[in-house]
């Protein structure tokens, strides 16, 4: 069955008529959109009988520092010279005298060093060796004289070179004497003797002090021939 349209109902007709009016109606309503202005909205101020549970912001002052002043320096007494005129014919005459009623007598002692430890040890080699009485001859001299062969030793034939060791005390006296190498025992007996007895010899020095240093000297036992 075909659908019959009436002639007055036929809104396409119109459409043209509609599309114009909704352009009027647009553009009236950009034109007021432009003209609204809007107010200024102004909050009153509630100063009394405000809601007590409000809360004001209140700025807290700027706090001010207080600058200290210096104390000022107390003044330290100065001791004046006082100068007495006095004639000339006084022995204390120019003399400048020094009174403070503040000065305290103090008695002051003056502390003891510790003393240094006294050096008890046995140097090889010092600053100054030792030297024997009369230098070396002296000692070769003294050798010669002194030594008593032993009787045992030479109708034996025995003889020979004896090493002996000692040291030379503070004092240049001879201690601790040993025997180092020897031939016989009866040469070393005699070379000990020997050497105990010898004169005080110079004391080595080390550091301008004198130093106990050790020594060694040949005791030579020859037979003539």
């Amino acid at each position: 069955m075909k659908v019959k349209k009436y002639r007055h109902a036929d809104l396409e007709r119109k459409r043209s008529v509609f599309f114009q009016i909704g352009l009027i109606v647009a553009l009236a309503a950009s034109l007021a959109a432009f003209e609204w202005t809007s107010e200024d909205v102004t909050v009153p101020i509630i100063y009394e009988g405000a809601d007590p549970y409000e809360v004001d912001l209140i700025l807290p002052e700027p706090i001010k520092l207080e600058e200290k002043k210096p104390e000022p320096m107390k003044k330290q007494e100065i001791l004046a010279p006082i100068i007495e005129l006095t004639d000339n014919n006084d022995p204390n005459a120019g003399e400048v005298n020094f009174i403070s009623e503040n000065i305290v007598d103090v008695p002051f002692e003056i502390p003891e060093l510790p003393s240094e430890p006294e050096d008890n040890s046995v140097h090889i080699i010092v600053e100054r060796m030792p030297e024997p009485a009369g230098g070396m001859e002296g000692l070769m001299k003294y050798f010669a004289e002194s030594i008593r062969y032993p009787v045992i030793c030479a109708e034996m034939g025995i003889q020979g070179r004896v090493y002996v060791a000692f040291v030379v005390d503070k004092d240049g006296s001879i201690t601790d004497v040993k025997i180092m190498r020897s031939p016989d025992a009866n040469l070393s007996k005699e070379a000990v003797r020997v050497v105990s007895s010898m004169p005080k010899w110079t004391p080595g020095r080390q550091g301008g002090k004198p130093v106990r240093v050790s020594y060694t000297v040949p005791v030579n036992f020859k037979l003539q021939k």
